[in-house]
């Protein structure tokens, strides 16, 4: 019964899918299914809250090689399903007045789907074709509604993240012939498997770390990520840095840490050092941008290692922070991808310096743009101090020397966000510039951002209700020191 239920979770965006696809309207049913994709979602926190959806793996049905059909829902899934639907709902309230195809709007459902899905598979070969099921209405989004380097970006997107899947998938199937020789039983139960020591265990955690490096993406195996952003329509790079880039940090706490609980730990110092440079590299190099997308782009490369460096330390506080900072950065990069959107449609630039003094042309995109950066830069009272400040504490714990990585990473965000948004909005405005041509958010506009701020908000003041939710999974993973 409890399977039903979740599987109505994640089929219920893809019959939308087939529906608007198949009709003449795109729009309606789409936000209709959005909507109730959404409200479904919340009427699974009760349930879930109390355990009442977790199935034993036994009760699943199975197939050739311990292949199952099994699905369960704890806190991390669910509030990771929440920004899943959620972002979806904003990506269609702010696509409303485009004149996309029906194949626009299907896409997005099918992905929400698709991600739906990885979030709330627990055997490990259907969690692998959930995670590629994404590639593919994210390809089309970039590739048919981008702009005019859509298809070159597509394509490195493709290339980079299937690259990863190849060692995904390698490192799946080593681990559950691994585990079948040592206990004469097929599964690919997420729960059931254990990894083998030595230089096998090595070689196989490698593999999938691989796999989920890319989607993070850690550096090198970044340079997808500017493009895809840059390319993307607004929406696409919403999902795309909202969710999509959970993926590979969901992927770490889900799979690797419980299966590997030993070498994981072993291995903390050498990961950490890799989500270090990339919180430093991707601060640097979003200082060098004059773009704003991009800027965003490899603010989320830093955030990401952020987010990383919290997990990676095993303390109750790095893993409650660097989880509930990967909730924040979705709210609040989304909302900045929107915007810069609403800003692209108005002025069709996306330079630093194509604008400036627009605080007295549109003072609500002022607003609501400062805001956001605000939260993104770890402002105090909104949501993005609270996950840093949590991460940092816990990498304390566990390896003093990385929080000053941490610090430098937080000055450097006020370092190339707060100049951006001063030669956006509150600059003078140069020769070229087209401010002139920006008006301000309309009410559709104005009222999908409240609700966004307003999230950022109620997570900066009172965060507890959402940490409690995410803790039953999470303090399950603090080893024993």
């Amino acid at each position: 019964m409890s399977q039903n239920w979740l599987t109505l979770f994640w089929v219920l965006p893809a019959v939308g899918g087939l529906v608007v696809l198949l009709g003449r309207q795109g729009r309606w049913p789409a936000l209709a299914f959005s909507v109730a994709t959404a409200l479904y979602g919340l009427f699974l926190l009760g349930p879930a809250s109390m355990g009442a959806w977790h199935v034993p793996a036994a009760a699943s049905p199975s197939w050739a090689f311990g292949i199952s059909y099994a699905l369960d829902c704890d806190g991390l899934s669910l509030s990771l399903c929440w920004l899943t639907a959620f972002l979806t709902l904003a990506c269609f309230i702010a696509s409303w007045n485009k004149d996309f195809s029906p194949g626009y709007w299907a896409a997005f459902l099918f992905l929400e789907s698709a991600l739906l899905g990885v979030f709330l598979a627990r055997d490990l070969f259907l969690f692998f074709v959930f995670w590629e099921a994404v590639l593919i209405p994210m390809f089309f989004i970039i590739g048919l509604w981008g702009m005019e380097g859509r298809r070159h970006a597509a394509m490195k997107f493709f290339l980079f993240t299937f690259f990863g899947s190849i060692f995904l998938l390698l490192g799946s199937i080593a681990l559950v012939t691994r585990a079948h020789a040592a206990t004469g039983v097929w599964t690919w139960d997420i729960a059931a498997l254990k990894g083998p020591g030595g230089t096998a265990g090595l070689a196989i955690f490698a593999a999938m770390a691989l796999g989920f490096a890319v989607k993070i993406p850690l550096v090198p195996l970044h340079t997808w990520l500017p493009d895809a952003h840059t390319e993307a329509p607004a929406a696409g790079s919403v999902m795309l840095a909202g969710v999509l880039l959970k993926m590979g940090v969901y992927g770490f706490l889900r799979i690797l840490w419980p299966v590997f609980p030993q070498l994981s730990l072993e291995l903390m110092p050498w990961l950490m050092i890799l989500a270090g440079i990339n919180v430093v590299y991707g601060a640097l190099c979003a200082m060098a941008q004059k773009d704003l997308k991009r800027l965003i782009a490899y603010s989320s490369v830093a955030h990401l290692g952020f987010c990383l460096l919290g997990i990676l330390s095993r303390t109750p506080e790095g893993l409650l922070g660097g989880s509930l900072q990967l909730l924040n950065h979705g709210i609040t990069t989304g909302t900045l991808f929107l915007l810069v959107g609403f800003l692209y449609d108005r002025g069709h630039r996306r330079g630093l310096d194509d604008y400036g003094e627009l605080y007295n042309r549109a003072p609500w995109l002022t607003f609501f743009f400062g805001f956001a950066t605000m939260a993104s830069v770890g402002l105090p009272g909104l949501n993005g101090f609270v996950g840093e400040f949590m991460s940092l504490i816990g990498v304390a714990r566990a390896m003093r020397g990385f929080v000053l990585i941490g610090v430098v990473g937080v000055t450097l965000s006020a370092a190339y966000a707060l100049p951006a948004f001063q030669a956006v909005f509150l600059g003078p405005a140069g020769k070229a510039s087209v401010s002139g041509k920006v008006t301000d958010l309309d009410v559709r506009e104005a009222s999908l951002l409240w609700v966004l701020c307003g999230a950022m908000l109620a997570i900066g003041l009172y965060p507890a209700p959402l940490l409690r939710i995410l803790e039953p999974f999470l303090l399950g993973l603090v080893p024993v020191r």
